[in-house]
């Protein structure tokens, strides 16, 4: 009691009770639900859980990535390729004639450089790859909340394949929404906006939808959350 500290005997948790005071409903978040749902959202109650989610849907987003992943990928293939023909070529495989030629300073590249060449183009593959699945996700990607009695999922991607977090409704205290602003290494300054369940262990998601989309799945779930 004298460092203000009370005991939920349901979880077995110890919280401020500042804190405790603080993690009311925020109206704001609340007033994003009374509105009708945008385009590309949807909340829903089927008696076993309650479904809130949207689209990751962008035309701006999709043609953005896109045009970049094209730009990136087409320049990296040149090299992919190149390495590719010389790794066949130490294989013994034959090459075929329309396939760039496993030179480099005028020299047929051997196997150090062959492995080097792979080892540093790794991470620009994964990079065009990333792109390439944000177009993606800007096409047809969602994000989906499920709250049942006992569980919770979070559910980011694109049909069935996605990145679900997990997370026990009951100790959900309280939903915010959380715009983050830093500096990076290279003195840019970045942002994130994104929807944060404060539970056991906060759960971030929802940055790569649009706004009104955010929004309108942040209020829901403080609503749902708030009963």
């Amino acid at each position: 009691m004298q460092q203000g500290v009370g005991l939920c005997r349901g979880c077995n948790r110890l919280t401020r009770v500042g804190e405790l005071v603080s993690q009311g409903p925020d109206s704001s978040l609340l007033a994003y639900a009374q509105d009708e749902p945008p385009e590309g959202a949807w909340a829903h109650d089927d008696g076993r859980e309650v479904v809130v989610g949207a689209s990751m849907r962008s035309v701006a987003g999709f043609f953005g990535a896109l045009a970049f992943g094209l730009f990136w990928n087409g320049i990296v293939s040149v090299f992919v390729a190149v390495n590719l023909a010389s790794t066949l070529n130490l294989l013994g495989v034959r090459v075929p004639h329309w396939f760039p030629a496993p030179v480099m300073n005028g020299s047929t590249m051997g196997v150090g450089m062959t492995i080097f060449l792979w080892l540093f183009l790794t991470p620009f593959m994964v990079i065009g790859l990333a792109v390439i699945g944000a177009a993606l996700a800007a096409l047809m990607g969602r994000v989906e909340v499920r709250v049942g009695a006992e569980e919770g999922r979070v559910f980011t991607g694109i049909g069935s394949l996605g990145w679900t977090q997990r997370f026990d409704p009951r100790l959900v205290t309280r939903v915010r929404y959380e715009d983050k602003t830093w500096t990076d290494s290279d003195g840019d300054r970045r942002q994130k906006v994104q929807i944060v369940l404060e539970a056991e262990k906060p759960i971030a998601f929802g940055s790569s939808l649009p706004v009104a989309r955010r929004r309108y799945v942040a209020g829901m779930l403080a609503q749902v959350f708030q009963a």
